[in-house]
């Protein structure tokens, strides 16, 4: 009875790590690219912003 019961707490928390390890490994990889994408919108939007101004103190 007590090899049971520590056989489900190990089995249980080696599962739950594994999940959370699992996720963290998974949403490292962007696979589609979205965020790259975004980043460069965001860049490109931020120079043209500094182009703008530039464009004003002159």
């Amino acid at each position: 009875m007590e090899a049971a019961r520590f056989v489900t707490i190990f089995v249980a928390m080696f599962a739950g790590i594994f999940v959370a390890i699992f996720c963290v490994f998974i949403s490292a990889f962007d696979r589609s690219g979205e965020r790259r994408k975004a980043a460069r919108e965001k860049r490109i939007a931020e120079y043209k912003m500094a182009a703008r101004l530039l464009r004003f103190n002159i």
